[in-house]
């Protein structure tokens, strides 16, 4: 598969699904793309849509997640990767993570983080104001 086709959703991204902010992520998500999400997007998506008083039900946003993406756990591969990166790239120790975990999967990483902007095969996705 092709790496355009396979992409790693950082949990910006699973956020502006859940909080319609953005169609190139509706977009994506609802393609046929194979998509993969980083066990620690879970945690980060949980977190903010408890702090943000999501108003939809939060075990079936998580499961949605679940269901429609490949969950990447950590590996001491990844992990090594990711010490690399954020040395290298200046990214703090999520950030980097993510983005090894999507060099992992050889995929493009789709966010709304703009920490990622100089890095090779990601997609920062626009949001509306």
């Amino acid at each position: 598969m092709k790496k355009t086709e396979c992409k790693l959703m950082d949990s910006s991204a699973w956020l502006s699904y859940f909080f319609a902010t953005s169609k190139q992520v509706k977009t994506i998500i609802e393609s046929n793309s194979m998509l993969y999400t980083s066990v620690l997007s879970i945690f980060e998506i949980k977190r903010k849509l408890m702090r943000d008083g999501f108003e939809g039900d939060m075990e079936d946003a998580l499961t949605f997640v679940e269901d429609r993406s490949i969950v990447i756990n950590l590996d001491k591969d990844i992990s090594r990767s990711a010490a690399d990166l954020s040395i290298q790239h200046k990214l703090h120790a999520m950030d980097a993570l993510i983005y090894a975990s999507a060099k992992a999967m050889d995929s493009e990483l789709i966010t709304a983080d703009s920490d990622f902007e100089k890095l090779g095969d990601v997609l920062i996705v626009q949001q509306k104001l």
